[in-house]
């Protein structure tokens, strides 16, 4: 099953630059472990503990929020994931 993460700019330097990186996974939760196997450092940019993602951190699944429960979310083959940083400040 392949899955494409759409990694926000912001993650790009634990990609090796790359905007999108094909995982795979039957749930969000199982292709975002696979995605910090292929980029240990992905993983403190994305949990705050282990199975909780960081409040900033955002995640669509086929353009729609997968909110709440985003890392239980079924996936299947040609779905689309995308992760968004929301930013904040004055």
């Amino acid at each position: 099953m392949s899955i494409k993460v759409h990694i926000h700019s912001t993650h790009r330097r634990y990609t090796d630059g790359q905007e999108v990186v094909t995982v795979e996974g039957k749930t969000v939760g199982e292709c975002l472990n696979h995605l910090i196997q292929q980029f240990p450092g992905m993983e403190k940019a994305l949990f705050a503990k282990k199975d909780k993602l960081h409040n900033v951190i955002e995640v669509y699944l086929n353009q729609a929020t997968a909110h709440p429960n985003e890392l239980s979310k079924p996936v299947k083959d040609g779905d689309v994931i995308h992760l968004i940083i929301m930013l904040a400040g004055g």
